[in-house]
């Protein structure tokens, strides 16, 4: 089986700009439910690291 699941550079600049705007709306609100939560600000963001991680995979 043939994984067809490539890097096309053509793409690159539009990966980069999405990546970046879902990196500016997910890291405030990721602050925010660590707070809200009770937990912390630190505890938001590593939720929000480790949930991007698992997402990636």
């Amino acid at each position: 089986m043939q994984l067809t699941n490539r890097i096309h550079f053509r793409n690159l600049k539009g990966d980069i700009f999405g990546g970046l705007t879902a990196a500016v709306i997910a890291l405030p609100m990721a602050l925010a439910f660590g707070v809200a939560s009770g937990a912390g600000a630190a505890a938001g963001l590593w939720g929000a690291v480790l949930v991007g991680f698992f997402a990636a995979l």
